[in-house]
């Protein structure tokens, strides 16, 4: 579960930014959008967060960062080689910092520990990285590496610094002579299966979804209702119960041709870069024929619609199911990026209360979106400290600020209020003229 991650130097941020899920002191809907933080009585999380922002303020530039840090978490040790670069992107508009690490830090929970990871690099090196544990209301450095920058050689692994503390356990320095310039230690120690930091490794890998507009993920849906029945009733009650007249949901698996095996085949070898031993997943790739199931309106009889003619609303809402409960019911984190993309907003009011459903959401699931829907600005949905904005100030970098920070009287509406400029973060359009 996520408590707070912060980004500085990275795209539209310019300065260190906050996003925090911690939860507030407002009673307001305390037991259905909020839950305690394991091993303490004092602070409690927040189920969900919504954002808002004009267009480029930097709302999808949070998404992304928290999307590039898991990326290089997972992948730093297994799919880089020396020469390769990180996919960093420095804030470009102050020529100091164009030539500054980007760093990136998450507090985070899993299986009730306390973790606080961070990271300092560029396009070319890791300049820092550290892991602080939080066990028995104690604070442990587990490691913490840094790059001394007299050493002018970017392409050398030597110039670090490193600590290791005792709560870390298990082999450290065999990891370490492995770690490159460019990759992370807590890669490489997953990798060889550390027992303490493979299980933080699992977190970002296993416990954290992220979606954006251009995000696939029907063959996650499709893979989850081939695996269990049960699974599948639940994607489908999901769509029926949101007023859309799909009596069932048929799937038919078909192995794909060899010719499309082949292009497969060479499509990853050249955009991926792998060998030839790592393809032996593809033989067992799959094509799916998915037909929607309806009622005739005259008659006791039902017809099939191929899903490719359903309006663009239903196949929206069928990619998301699969993961949507996925993470439901596995407690993780899901974060997407403007959740609004063809959905009716009375649709997107429902996906969102079920994270708020303590009979839905039993194992504490958490949820961050961005829109630009101002039907979800409703007290009745949301706690002031669960919405969010961005907004670009006159250094033209992301400010990130909750609705905490303004005082809202008891007959306020939120939605007009955010539309009237009072909380700030909307576009600022002069007359449109061709």
């Amino acid at each position: 579960m996520l408590i707070e991650f912060s980004v500085e130097n990275y795209r539209s941020f310019q300065e260190k930014q906050t996003f925090s899920m911690v939860a507030s002191e407002d009673k307001a809907m305390l037991d259905t959008n909020t839950f305690p933080m394991p091993n303490t009585d004092k602070l409690r999380l927040l189920k969900s967060t919504v954002i808002y922002g004009a267009n480029a303020s930097g709302k999808s530039n949070l998404l992304r960062a928290m999307q590039v840090l898991r990326n290089i978490v997972v992948n730093s040790a297994s799919r880089m080689q020396k020469g390769d670069k990180f996919s960093i992107e420095p804030f470009r508009l102050n020529s100091e910092l164009r030539e500054q690490p980007t760093s990136f830090e998450v507090i985070f929970i899993h299986k009730d520990i306390r973790y606080e990871y961070g990271l300092a690099l560029n396009t070319e090196r890791v300049y820092e990285e550290w892991l602080i544990a939080h066990r028995n209301e104690s604070s442990q450095k587990w490691f913490f590496r840094k790059y001394s920058p007299e050493n002018p050689n970017l392409q050398d692994d030597k110039g670090y610094e490193w600590s290791f503390g005792r709560g870390l356990k298990g082999e450290k320095k065999r990891i370490q002579k492995l770690v490159r310039y460019n990759s992370l230690f807590l890669s490489h120690a997953a990798q060889n299966n550390h027992p303490q930091l493979s299980e933080i490794f699992e977190w970002f890998q296993q416990r954290i979804s992220i979606l954006n507009p251009n995000s696939r993920t029907t063959e996650f849906t499709l893979s989850l209702l081939e695996e269990d029945q049960k699974f599948s009733q639940k994607v489908v009650k999901l769509i029926r119960n949101a007023d859309i007249d799909i009596f069932d949901i048929h799937i038919e698996t078909n192995p794909i041709s060899d010719n499309l095996k082949s292009f497969f085949k060479r499509f990853f070898q050249e955009v991926e870069q792998q060998e030839e031993e790592d393809f032996v997943e593809i033989d067992e790739i799959k094509r799916f024929d998915i037909t929607t199931v309806r009622q005739m309106n005259d008659s006791d009889n039902y017809i099939e619609f191929e899903m490719s003619d359903e309006s663009g609303g239903t196949q929206r809402l069928f990619e998301l199911a699969g993961l949507w409960l996925y993470v439901l019911q596995h407690g993780e984190l899901l974060i997407v990026d403007e959740l609004d993309t063809s959905l009716h907003p009375l649709l997107s009011q429902a996906l969102v209360k079920m994270f708020h459903d303590p009979d839905i959401n039993e194992n504490n699931a958490q949820l961050i979106f961005t829109t630009h829907d101002t039907t979800l600005l409703d007290e009745d949905i949301f706690r002031s400290d669960q919405i969010w904005f961005t907004e670009k100030d006159r250094n033209m970098s992301t400010n990130m600020y909750s609705l905490l920070e303004f005082k809202i009287n008891e007959d306020e509406s939120l939605q007009k209020g955010y539309q009237s400029g009072r909380y700030g973060a909307i576009p600022l359009i002069n007359r449109l003229n061709t």
